[in-house]
């Protein structure tokens, strides 16, 4: 039957351990990393608490030495992890009255927190003397094995600091004391599971050593503090096992406790800094390490300012490379960004110059091609002009050829009649002859003439010329046959391009001043203004 009773015990350890370490190294650094944002509020808290209780101290009965023994342990303790200096003075004090009033249990209780002071300092001699002169004399069992606990601590601490195999003679006696503890501790308590681990030292099996400390955390009469110890002690344990994650894991949440708690005896973040270090995370190291530090000094304990000083040392020089490092890459960067930034600035003034540039050049095409299309627009009505000027010609030298042909043909006849005449003596019949040619009638033929082939190169002409008068005055009943009035005629010759008034005049058979009188007249009946009128005939265009 105790075999399946200890083998279900086992399990249930084995279960605890699970339960109480599963949780990865990220998540407890970054709560860490929470709880070190916030120590300085611990810390705050934990000094209003001793305020508080010296409060109290001030206000005991000086004859009730049981009652001012009692708030000196009281205060002993909160100084116990918190400032050394501070924590030996309430424990001399201790000692002090616990000889007045002979109390075994006072003195034992007051020599316990003496031999715990210089133990948590680091002062190995003089935790060895004061464990030597120590008289457990007439005390209860209980009290003993909380003493010889803290033996095993000495001793182990003394081998671990000597001895990296704990096998020397240090781990003999902590071996040995370990037996004591067994010897007084009640089976079950925390000091018998607590001493069981230091029984065998490192012969013990790991895995029964880490479900022990497992089983002790689970306890609800242990300290946060002592919680926090065995934290770090399952780290290193985890670690030697080959868990660095799960190892350092622990570690970070005895850190947390740690701070908490508001204790500054501690090694769990000293510890974690190197480890972080070795791994590269040199930022968090370098915060855990300082955080070690200032507790180290806060608390006064010179070898583990000394221990925190040579990782500081490394920690800060690896640092140091980093930011020179970041630095140079910094200046690097800081170049590159400049010679960059030159570059742009001198390709926005060559493209901003390109632009203006390209503006001008824009403008002066913008102009060049209006006065093109301007031009062209000239050109084009200059050709018109040439075209329709060119047509007026050939029509009117044809027409010209024809009368001239026209007026020989009948010269040549009139010749040969005057000749005919004149040969056989009839002179008579010839200035009858003579006097019976209508020269008159040929004129109007010549004017009707005219007349037809300025309509035909013009065939609205007329229309025009009557939109320049007002739209009441009644068109001319030439005009409706056809035939242009004298007053048309002039019109046609100027919209001929004959300017000249006395050739204007001889054509029509006018004199100058007729002429005139006819144009002045015109331009008086007509709408537009006089200046304008006869650019406005110039208008009129061909059908062609």
């Amino acid at each position: 039957m105790r075999p399946l009773l200890s083998i279900l015990f086992l399990i249930y350890i084995c279960f605890g351990a699970l339960a109480q370490t599963d949780f990865t190294l990220d998540d407890k650094l970054r709560e860490l990393d929470h709880v070190m944002e916030r120590r300085d509020t611990y810390y705050m808290a934990h000094e209003h608490m001793i305020d508080s209780l010296k409060r109290v101290a001030a206000s005991v009965d000086k004859s009730d030495l049981k009652a001012k023994f009692d708030i000196t342990h009281k205060l002993y303790n909160a100084y116990r992890s918190f400032q050394n200096d501070s924590a030996r003075v309430y424990a001399n004090r201790e000692i002090e009255m616990a000889r007045i009033s002979g109390e075994p249990e006072h003195l034992a209780m007051a020599q316990y927190d003496d031999l715990f002071t210089y133990l948590s300092r680091g002062d190995f001699t003089n935790a060895v003397e004061a464990l030597e002169r120590t008289d457990l004399n007439g005390v209860s069992d209980s009290l003993k094995a909380e003493f010889y606990v803290q033996a095993v601590r000495l001793y182990s601490d003394l081998s671990n600091f000597t001895s990296e195999k704990f096998e020397d003679r240090y781990a003999r006696l902590s071996h040995a004391y370990s037996d004591t503890v067994l010897a007084y501790a009640a089976p079950g308590s925390y000091a018998a599971q607590f001493a069981s681990n230091f029984l065998y030292g490192y012969s013990q099996n790991r895995q029964e050593r880490i479900a022990t400390f497992t089983a002790i955390l689970n306890r609800d009469d242990v300290l946060p503090a002592i919680k926090a110890m065995l934290y770090s002690m399952l780290g290193d344990l985890y670690i030697s096992d080959n868990q660095a994650d799960r190892g350092l894991a622990m570690k970070a949440q005895s850190a947390i406790m740690d701070v908490q708690a508001a204790t500054r005896e501690t090694t769990s973040k000293h510890f974690l800094a190197y480890e972080l270090y070795t791994r590269g995370d040199v930022d968090r190291a370098a915060r855990y390490i300082h955080a070690a530090l200032e507790d180290a000094e806060n608390y006064n304990a010179p070898q583990r300012k000394a221990e925190i000083g040579r990782a500081l040392s490394l920690i800060e020089a690896s640092r140091y490379g980093a930011v020179n490092q970041e630095r140079h890459l910094l200046w690097i960067f800081l170049a590159v960004t400049l010679a960059f930034v030159i570059i742009v600035g001198i390709m926005f003034f060559y493209i901003r110059r390109q632009n203006v540039r390209l503006r001008t050049s824009q403008t002066t095409i913008t102009r060049q091609n209006q006065e093109i299309s301007e031009a062209n627009t000239k050109l084009l009505s200059l050709n018109s002009q040439l075209r329709e000027s060119v047509r007026i010609k050939d029509e009117y030298i044809g027409y010209g050829f024809y009368l001239n042909s026209e007026y020989i043909e009948k010269l040549e006849e009139i010749y040969k009649l005057v000749s005919r005449k004149i040969t056989v003596g009839q002179t008579d019949d010839l200035k009858s002859m003579l006097r019976l040619s209508d020269i008159k009638r040929e004129k109007e033929k010549m004017l009707k003439e005219f007349d037809r082939i300025f309509l035909t190169l013009f065939p609205t002409f007329i229309e025009q010329y009557q939109e320049l008068f007002p739209a009441d005055e009644q068109a001319p009943t030439e005009a409706a046959d056809g035939i242009l009035t004298p007053e048309m005629r002039i019109f046609a010759l100027i919209r001929l391009g004959v300017n000249d008034c006395a050739n204007i005049a001889r054509f029509l058979n006018y004199s100058v001043n007729t002429l005139n009188t006819y144009k002045t007249k015109a331009k008086k009946r007509s709408t537009v203004p006089n200046e304008d009128f006869e650019p406005r005939i110039m208008q009129i265009r061909s059908v062609k």
